[in-house]
């Protein structure tokens, strides 16, 4: 992360006096006094996943946080991308709590299809007589039923409003008169335009925000819109900003030792360029918790509890995918002895792909595989990574790789789109740089 810096004096000139905090504003902790006048009297800004997870949340936790932000008035305001990104995800956030139970519903009786087929495996060679299968055939089914039961009761208990119908949705009630005049409009379309080419311009030299999202396609700069955005209502209101997201990624994030603890130096150097303000950011845990405080809002512990839960999912997702880029390291020995191996049995596809994912950002998405492998619309990629995978545990026995290596190409799933469908595949961090230096090589001594 790039701290900011000032321009160095003249010899005859003499330096400007600095605090310890002067270009590391990041680092200075706000209090609740900051938080509190930017919340009443600075530009609030909400993420999608803040109006999304009025969904997620059971009802205390919904009404806890739509009291707060309906007491904002005219300092909340939702940033045009962030609207859209609402629209296109709240169908779907909308049917995943009944979704993911369905899932779960087929995923057990998958299960209680292979208990019973084991069961009388053993039945078979032991002679068990019928009655006494039978009774063990019963508890299983009761067990199984309990469970289902228990599936469907607990979503019809605690998931939110699953009215697709717009006109019967009270999250969308209560957002319609919370909103009115306090969504951002689209910027206009030349500036737009350059707004999408700085952000694919941030994407590749992995500056904040949204470089974190290179393997969303055609949506991976939505984040730099929402920022964009952001800059420009600022600068306009001339105030302060508090963004309220669930977005826990580096990109947004300075981390401590993996926890969210305060903007990225970057952003808040941007914005106070751009505007002369200051950035301040809270997860919706903590907004809510705050501005219940500060607007005197009867906040019942479950309700914050709820609240919190959900930001917890969000940030142990995150320190899992950090997690898993600092296992063992690829070397290019070992990738070039995977390439040969594939390519003797055959998967020249399989290398396509992982070329294809160094060469564009890490990231090689469904469409691109199927393209690359002659896919069909229908067919499923779950065979796509065995030879691959095959072929690695080799390597390691053969000591060409640590036993702890990360896998080479790993499934990412995008929760707004699916729990259970790959967008597409990563490719490990330490392997990127390897497999273009090594094409680069290649390229050399074709030339030569």
């Amino acid at each position: 992360m790039t701290e900011s810096t000032t321009p160095a004096s003249t010899p005859n000139e003499p330096q400007a006096a600095r605090g310890i905090f002067d270009g590391f504003e990041s680092y200075r902790s706000p209090s609740d006094t900051d938080l509190a006048e930017v919340m009443k009297h600075g530009l609030v800004a909400a993420d999608a996943n803040v109006l999304l997870d009025l969904y997620r949340y059971t009802e205390q936790g919904r009404n806890l946080l739509l009291s707060v932000l309906g007491k904002l008035g005219k300092q909340l305001w939702i940033p045009h991308q962030a609207m859209v990104e609402f629209w296109r995800h709240r169908l779907e956030t909308v049917s995943a709590p009944k979704s993911s139970a369905s899932t779960a519903i087929k995923d057990l009786g998958d299960l209680k299809g292979r208990a019973t087929g084991v069961l009388r495996n053993w039945a078979g060679r032991f002679a068990l007589p019928d009655d006494e299968l039978n009774k063990i055939f019963n508890d299983l089914n009761a067990g199984f039923d309990a469970a289902t039961e228990a599936v469907n009761s607990l979503v019809a208990k605690h998931a939110g409003p699953a009215n697709r119908d717009t006109g019967a949705d009270p999250v969308l009630a209560t957002l319609e008169k919370t909103l009115d005049g306090q969504v951002g409009a689209a910027l206009p379309e030349e500036e737009h335009a350059a707004a999408l080419a700085e952000g694919q311009r941030r994407i590749t030299m992995k500056i904040p925000p949204g470089y974190m999202d290179s393997g969303k396609g055609d949506n991976a700069v939505g984040d730099y819109l929402v920022w964009k955005q952001i800059l420009r209502e600022a600068k306009i209101r001339k105030s302060d900003v508090l963004l309220v997201t669930g977005d826990v990624k580096e990109d947004w994030w300075r981390k401590d030792n993996r926890q969210a603890s305060g903007p990225r130096q970057e952003l808040i150097d941007e914005l106070s360029r751009e505007t002369g303000t200051r950035l301040y950011m809270l997860t919706p845990s903590q907004f809510t918790a705050l501005g219940a405080s500060i607007f005197e809002i009867d906040a019942a512990e479950p309700g914050l509890e709820d609240i919190d839960r959900v930001d917890r999912s969000r940030e142990e997702d995150s320190t899992e995918d950090l997690t898993s880029t600092e296992e063992g390291q690829w070397n290019t020995q070992a990738i070039e002895a995977l390439f040969e191996r594939l390519a003797a049995g055959g998967y020249d596809d399989r290398v396509a792909v992982i070329r294809w994912a160094a060469d564009n950002g890490g990231f090689v998405s469904q469409e691109v595989i199927r393209e690359l492998c002659q896919y069909s619309p229908e067919a499923k990629l779950n065979g796509m990574a065995r030879p691959i995978s095959r072929f690695t545990a080799e390597l390691q026995a053969a000591k060409l790789l640590p036993d702890d290596v990360a896998p080479l190409l790993k499934a990412v799933y995008d929760p707004e789109h699916s729990y259970v469908k790959a967008s597409g595949f990563r490719l490990h961090v330490s392997a990127e740089p390897l497999i273009r230096a090594l094409a680069d090589a290649e390229g050399d001594d074709e030339g030569n």
